[in-house]
């Protein structure tokens, strides 16, 4: 009876009770019990707490879904590697073609240079009066109002004259119209040119029936200034046929023209 009321005892054969053969701990209390367990969490198979469950696992399986799903979340591409992100060069822009120098061309008369070229059919001389210029050869001098050289077999349809020209202040154009005044009663005539040609020169050119003759002529006729300050009238007649002899006669004597010192 003493032993019965052992409080020390009591709790003792307590928890030697609660062992088993093998020295664990056996439940005091029945799993089926009412009573809230202390310190450990049990799941109640509830309606609500089923609910809860079911609602998470789907919510859990969504959010997975979204996260794999390239339409919903893309990826985010992947930074490009430093020379990718570098701006392309820019393309050289097209040139022009670079032309070649060209040849510049100049066509020089003869005698353009310092020792003009001389026709084989022309002679260089001095005339009396100081003036050097180029004649045909055959050609006399002969001197009537101002100084002709004439060819020998047809001294009056073939010849070239040359006069210093009075005045300055008449220009070489207006000179010749001058000329044009004077000859526009002879039979038969034309006025084919009169223009300028350099500075300060002019020339004519016209045709008439030569009555002495019985030809038709074209003189070419020019006024041009010289090296000592003044100028000069130099022409040349020919049957028209001949044309342009007489231009050639004429420029082949303007190319050795120098007036006499005085």
């Amino acid at each position: 009876m003493a032993q019965a009321d052992d409080p020390a005892r009591a709790v003792r054969d307590g928890a030697g009770a609660g062992e088993g053969d093998g020295g664990q701990p056996l439940y005091a209390r029945s799993p089926f019990s009412a009573a809230k367990p202390r310190g450990r969490f049990r799941f109640r198979f509830t309606p609500p707490n089923v609910l809860l469950v079911v609602l998470g696992l789907l919510v859990g399986v969504g959010t997975g879904w979204i996260v794999q799903d390239p339409v919903a979340a893309p990826a985010t591409p992947s930074p490009a590697p430093p020379a990718a992100r570098q701006a392309a060069p820019l393309a050289p822009k097209p040139r022009p073609p670079v032309k070649a120098p060209s040849e510049k061309v100049t066509s020089r008369l003869p005698g353009a240079s310092g020792t003009p070229v001389l026709p084989p059919d022309s002679a260089v001389i001095r005339d009396p009066s100081g003036v050097t210029l180029a004649v045909p050869v055959g050609w006399r001098r002969e001197v009537a109002g101002s100084v002709h050289y004439r060819s020998s077999d047809s001294p009056h349809s073939r010849f070239l004259r040359f006069w210093p020209l009075a005045g300055t202040r008449t220009s070489a154009t207006r000179a010749l119209r001058v000329t044009v005044a004077s000859h526009r009663q002879r039979p038969g005539y034309e006025l084919h040119a009169l223009h300028p040609t350099t500075r300060g020169s002019a020339e004519l050119v016209h045709s008439y029936d030569s009555p002495r003759t019985g030809q038709r002529l074209t003189l070419v006729q020019r006024v041009f200034p010289t090296t000592d300050g003044r100028r000069h009238v130099l022409a040349v007649a020919g049957p028209a046929a001949e044309w342009p002899r007489q231009r050639t006669v004429l420029e082949t004597a303007l190319r050795h023209f120098a007036p006499g010192e005085e």
